[in-house]
């Protein structure tokens, strides 16, 4: 039998050729697409305290806030509504637009460890466990929810442990390629210390130490005792033991036992931060005396206590660096985390171990933490390259001339209109050199909660009695230090710094002042002779003209710095707020944009 011919459909084929060559360019468009096309990442911290929102465009940050800054509730916790509507509004974008949904932690690993402590401390943990599982039922165990839902979000949500949320913001934000990382506060989703090593784009574990040992919760439960508010004044009692003695330092020693390894372990019977809503136990009070009421007098047990708090903390601190340094044999070191926070012991670190490179990042709280949340995001879980370093902080409000205009207008004050920047400079340094309190409110408002030039109280550091007049002013304790902003290139004329040229943009750092600087500084030298500074370069554009303005004419290169705001309320974000502030207190001239007011 004859074989049938092979026929070939001609028709069929190019239609397979056809739909495979589709696919094939449908691919490469939306490859293409996704390259043109800018990809937001949205990072969000609430819920413990300083809640934030933070916006990624392709990887870069564009815009960071405190949600403080918008509802004035200091170290606000709730959810940050108003800082992701600004971070939106701000760059004409809406909740639409956002790919992608980063956030700071994971609220049921955070729930089953508190589940878990309730269980272990029960009976004594049940009426402080009644009170905080409505909240933990409603709103913090359903952040999900609130996103979908209240924000109207309709994309993928990512939740990052804690610490890796902290780890990350240091990591991603800093020009290192390798680092040891190290990031240590109260507690987290259930660790409370973590070490790691970060190499590009990657971050890696390498030890943690769990809830309830927490160096975090040690330092707060003294705060508490000491009559402070936890979570908010811990820097206050860093300032404090600069005029005590640590004569309690081998007592309250053994009540955080350093381990060899340089992990560490609390003596829980002195502590009630698990089963009570006070911090420490009867046994604690015994050893110690009776606690301290706010607002009744600091005698000089408190502040004994306070100064030997601060050493037993650097002990145990630098013995968890070490052996992060022994893990890592890395020079190079970012630092995350409430704890971070700690100047005075900051500065100690390069005397005190092998680190030599030493990057701490400025809001290294949990405000940060939704920087870093969306950071790693895009990074580590997205497999995008590591994006530059942060250069700048300055990535809040800020406020058109005409905006600034008409509030002063419409508030009846003298002021003076200067469009020439050289001349607005040497106006405002003529009048620090006189003595004058400058509120200064320029540009962008900074992240985090240092004032680093944009939203600042000024003043010229010669002079002791500077720093009485402008604690007046702020109606804070007479205790407090102040911080300086001195120019790059004359650091070390001032400061015992590590290298001559040493970079602390972020006012993280205190060192001492060198015995030849102090009486033409004498202002910003706290009692322990030493100072928070921060190093302005020319990056730092208006704030450094002034201060090199003010160095030509005075021969001192920096300016007296501390934050714009009075008493207990947040760092001023409008105009309206600046104004409010220098209205209603001994501030001689406000700086507002082009404008120079007088009273």
């Amino acid at each position: 039998m004859e074989s049938q011919p092979h026929f070939i459909d001609y028709r069929k084929q190019v239609q397979r050729i056809t739909v495979y060559g589709i696919r094939k360019i449908s691919q490469q468009i939306e490859i293409i697409s996704c390259l043109l096309i800018d990809m937001y990442i949205l990072g969000i911290s609430a819920f413990y305290h300083d809640s934030a929102a933070s916006l990624l465009k392709d990887g870069v940050v564009i815009t960071a806030v405190e949600e403080e800054r918008f509802t004035r509730i200091k170290h606000d916790n709730s959810f940050p509504y108003k800082a992701i509507e600004y971070c939106l509004v701000s760059n004409n974008l809406s909740i639409k637009d956002i790919n992608y949904v980063a956030y700071y932690e994971k609220p049921l690993l955070k729930f089953e460890r508190i589940l878990e402590t309730f269980v272990e401390t029960y009976p004594f943990s049940l009426y402080p466990f009644i009170k905080a599982i409505p909240e933990w039922l409603g709103e913090k165990i359903k952040v999900g929810a609130i996103i979908k839902k209240k924000l109207g979000y309709k994309g993928e949500i990512y939740y990052i442990p804690h610490h890796l949320s902290h780890a990350s913001a240091a990591f991603f934000t800093s020009p290192f390629k390798r680092a040891a990382i190290l990031t240590v506060d109260g507690v987290g989703d259930v660790s409370t210390t973590d070490m790691w090593m970060g190499e590009l784009g990657k971050i890696t574990n390498v030890g943690e130490i769990f809830f309830p040992n927490s160096l975090g919760l040690f330092y707060s439960t003294l705060t508490a005792f000491l009559g402070f508010r936890v979570n908010s004044d811990e820097y206050k009692v860093m300032g404090l033991g600069a005029y005590g003695n640590p004569t309690y330092k081998q007592k309250l020693a053994r009540l955080i036992k350093i381990n060899d390894d340089g992990s560490f372990e609390l003596d829980l019977s002195y502590f009630a931060f698990r089963e009570s809503f006070r911090m420490w136990s009867r046994k604690f009070e015994s050893e110690f005396g009776s606690h301290r009421n706010p607002g009744e007098p600091i005698t000089q047990r408190h502040k004994d206590m306070a100064a030997s708090l601060q050493v037993v903390t650097e002990d145990v601190y630098f013995g968890i660096l070490n052996n992060l340094y022994k893990k890592t044999h890395i020079k190079n070191l970012c630092i995350s985390g409430g704890v971070a926070l700690n100047s005075l012991a900051n500065g100690k670190i390069y005397k005190n171990t092998k680190f030599r490179n030493i990057y701490d990042f400025g809001p290294a709280g949990d405000s940060g933490t939704s920087l870093g949340a969306a950071l790693f995001l895009y990074t580590s879980v997205l497999k995008h390259p590591r994006p530059k370093a942060v250069k700048t902080l300055c990535l809040g409000s800020e406020y058109a001339e005409s905006y600034i205009e008409h509030v002063l207008e419409k508030n009846g004050l003298k002021y003076e209109k200067i469009d020439n920047q050289k001349m607005l400079i040497d106006k405002v340094a003529h009048n620090l050199k006189k003595n004058d309190v400058i509120g200064w409110f320029q540009g962008r408002m900074e992240f985090g909660p240092r004032a680093l030039g944009s939203r600042s109280i000024l003043a010229n550091p010669k002079s002791a009695g500077m720093k009485d007049v402008v604690n007046k002013i702020k109606k804070r304790e007479s205790f407090r230090p102040f911080a300086a902003s001195v120019l790059q290139e004359k650091v070390q004329e001032l400061f015992d710094v590590p290298e001559k040229n040493h970079k602390s943009p972020y006012m993280n750092f205190c060192f001492e002042v060198k015995d030849e600087a102090k009486r033409n500084i004498a202002a910003i030298v706290h009692e322990d002779g030493t100072c928070r500074i921060q190093t302005v370069c020319e990056d730092n554009g208006l704030f450094y003209k002034l201060i090199k303005r003010f160095y030509f004419l005075t021969g001192i290169p920096c300016l007296l710095n501390t934050s714009f705001n009075l008493s207990v309320e947040p760092i001023v974000e409008k105009p309206e707020q600046a104004i409010y502030d220098f209205t209603n207190s001994s501030l001689d001239v406000l700086v507002i944009g082009n404008f120079i007011v007088t009273k």
